[in-house]
């Protein structure tokens, strides 16, 4: 059955320039062939006409003016509002001016399934047709309080007025949806904190490009770029880009009267609708003004780099996914790189907001062919994992299709989330274990990463079974893809190998009777203990210090409130699920449970990736572990004692402290101890 969603907002999708717009599109349009989305926009400024176009085959747009009165009045507040453009803020309260548009918006609210309101402007006059069984989700783009706080003058009474209708809107949004999309953690946080919004309710689906359209330049590409934009050949070029917003005009401000001047020998280039609050740049500085599509993506193949001086606002930076996509290295201010998870990849150099360190930055990045070429790989592949809108629309789509079947009938007590990797007869092996729980409360979610589907993905397992395929890699990039899609009171985590005994979540279900309690650790058995042909799998011995993600169970509102797996531990993937157990410590209880039981087959090591030689890498993320965690740390690495018997630690360790830039001393003075060869990693 087809599911129907309705999106409301009050600007238009198309031409998507600036990040809202770009949000929109990217979001919204590839949510599955089984989806058809429907906007409701409308604009700005006065006389455009109605519109209905086609953006996708499963995405339509509907556009409907604003009424002359309802512009009128937008003008006539801003005039008290300091001159300050207030007709998003004021929408709500001003809306009943457009009979046409809300009549538009309701039909599509009665039509949908799933009703989305990106931006909270729409929310309230649409409130009351709301009707049960339709799932409602609150799409946020900023923080709006805390970012209209910034742009609105709270000592003048109209604004302030204002402020206080933004936050009313913005509250009334978040508490009736089912599910709130945060930009990023960040902004998922400070929902919480600020608005108390339960953080199993919430997700974060950050902002992102249509990476297949921006592409990194040939060398050929760039040369003939900058022939036609007339850009010097043997000169540096970096760009900017932004819409007229006032964090963007401050950025610019600072390029165009710091960073160039100090700079003489590069171009900058500021691109976009922040030309109009610039006006003429400096010798080196080529300011655009508003460009299409075309245009930009010839400037971004023109520039060697990109900068990205942000002081303020909300949210991620969509052009940093911009620059990242072609390939560009970055120099962003930490506000202008916000709320990009690297995934362990060094995409972009953060400096802090001073014209020396920018420079300085970008001097390095001119001088260190290595560095450069680096920089650039890395920022292509972060946003072709991460970031690209044709990844994240199909996943949304999933989201929003398991949320409303939750909705239809009631949540589930647990969410199994299984990652498996080119290992479909695990799968085949594991379902029956989760067929036979007596616990009977819970949905399977299957991530699976292999370079083709999964064959049993269809068949009738007993059980809801929610299969996901993709091809990015990465084991806790797919456990968080699981977290993300689940919709169940606790995620419980195992893998593709190991079988649960049938009691597995029953016992687990008492262990969070207690409220204190916000994961819990269960027993996870092997075989094969003593044969070196085999990699045996347990904790036995090792309760409360390592955890381990073939038997680890959490609350969803904690998993998501700390942001998940780090990904920093992914590629290869080791101790992703140490790092998370500690930070769940850090907000409750995680206790053992010796009846929450998985049997963990030992692997042979004869597999390539068993092997003890493949397995050694590993312990390169030990030295990250060590860096966030370093007390613990220390508890860990004299308990397994790996620094000890396993041939390859200390090289791998090294490395990892080399890669991290970890500061490894304090370990140093065990170098010397003899390592005896017979014992494998583990």
């Amino acid at each position: 059955m087809r599911l129907k969603v309705a999106v409301l907002d009050m600007q238009p999708i198309t031409p998507a320039v600036g990040g809202g717009r770009l949000r929109l599109l990217g979001l919204y349009h590839a949510l599955g062939d089984d989806i058809d989305a429907r906007y409701i926009g409308t604009y700005d400024w006065p006389g455009e006409p109605y519109r209905r176009l086609r953006l996708s085959p499963t995405l339509e747009e509907i556009d409907v003016p604003l009424s002359d009165a309802h512009h009128a009045a937008a003008r006539e507040l801003a005039a008290r509002a300091s001159g300050k453009t207030v007709i998003d803020v004021a929408f709500h309260r001003q809306c009943h001016l457009s009979p046409r548009f809300l009549e538009e918006a309701r039909a599509a609210v009665t039509w949908a399934d799933v009703v989305v309101f990106s931006h909270p402007w729409v929310y309230p006059p649409m409130q009351g047709y709301l009707r049960p069984g339709q799932t409602v989700v609150y799409d946020s783009h900023n923080v709006e309080g805390l970012l209209r706080a910034q742009l609105l003058d709270e000592s003048h009474s109209v604004e302030a007025d204002l402020l206080r209708g933004v936050v009313e809107a913005e509250h009334a949004a978040g508490n009736g949806a089912d599910l709130i999309l945060a930009c990023s953690q960040e902004d998922l946080n400070l929902f919480h904190r600020i608005y108390g919004w339960p953080c199993n309710r919430m997700r974060v689906v950050p902002n992102g490009v249509m990476a297949e359209s921006i592409t990194p330049a040939t060398p050929d590409e760039r040369a003939a770029a900058r022939g036609i934009l007339g850009v010097p050949a043997n000169q540096w070029a970096g760009i900017f880009v932004g819409s007229d917003y006032a964090p963007n005009v401050e950025a610019a401000r600072f390029i165009v009267d710091e960073l160039a001047p100090t700079l003489p020998n590069a171009t900058f280039v500021i691109a976009g609708g922040v030309g109009a609050s610039i006006g003429r740049g400096g010798p080196n500085v080529v300011v655009t003004g508003a460009l299409d599509d075309a245009t930009k993506l010839a400037w971004l193949k023109a520039c060697d780099f990109a900068v990205n001086p942000m002081f303020s606002g909300s949210g991620t930076n969509i052009k940093m996914f911009d620059f990242m996509a072609a390939g560009l290295p970055v120099v962003a201010t930490a506000v202008g790189a916000r709320g990009i998870d690297t995934a362990s990849r060094e995409p972009f150099i953060v400096t802090d907001a001073s014209v020396d360190a920018v420079a300085g930055a970008i001097r390095c990045l001119q001088s260190d062919a290595a560095l450069y070429e680096r920089t650039a790989l890395d920022a292509r592949a972060c946003v072709a994992d991460g970031y690209a809108w044709e990844r994240i629309s199909p996943q949304l789509g999933v989201l929003l299709r398991i949320a409303h079947r939750a909705a239809q009938v009631r949540r589930p007590k647990f969410s199994v989330v299984i990652p498996s990797y080119d290992r479909h007869d695990h799968l085949d092996a594991l379902m029956p274990c989760l067929s036979a729980q007596t616990e009977r409360d819970f949905e399977v979610i299957v991530v699976d990463q292999s370079p083709d589907p999964w064959p049993s993905r269809d068949a009738d397992f007993g059980l809801t079974l929610h299969y996901f395929h993709t091809l990015v890699k990465g084991a806790a990039r797919a456990r968080n893809t699981g977290a993300f899609l689940a919709s169940g009171e606790i995620i419980a985590f195992t893998d593709d190998d190991c079988r649960p005994l049938p009691d597995w979540l029953a016992q687990a279900r008492a262990c969070f009777s207690d409220n204190k309690v916000v994961g819990v650790e269960g027993l996870i058995e092997s075989d094969h203990l003593d044969d070196p042909n085999y990699r045996p799998v347990t904790n036995v011995g090792f309760e409360g210090i390592g955890f381990m993600t073939a038997n680890l169970l959490v609350r969803s509102g904690d998993f998501q409130a700390i942001g998940g797996f780090d990904l920093a531990f992914d590629r290869p993937h080791f101790r992703e699920d140490t790092d998370l157990g500690w930070r769940l410590q850090e907000r409750g209880e995680v206790p053992f449970g010796r009846d929450v039981r998985v049997f963990h087959p030992a692997q042979p090591r004869g597999i390539e990736r068993e092997s003890a030689h493949a397995r050694a890498h590993f312990f390169e993320k030990d030295a990250l572990l060590y860096a966030k965690h370093p007390e613990r740390y220390r508890r860990l690495f004299e308990a397994e004692g790996h620094w000890r018997k396993t041939p390859g630690f200390w090289e791998h360790f090294r490395r990892g402290g080399a890669k991290y830039g970890v500061d490894l001393a304090p370990f140093e003075e065990l170098l010397d101890k003899p390592l005896p060869r017979e014992t494998a990693p583990g």
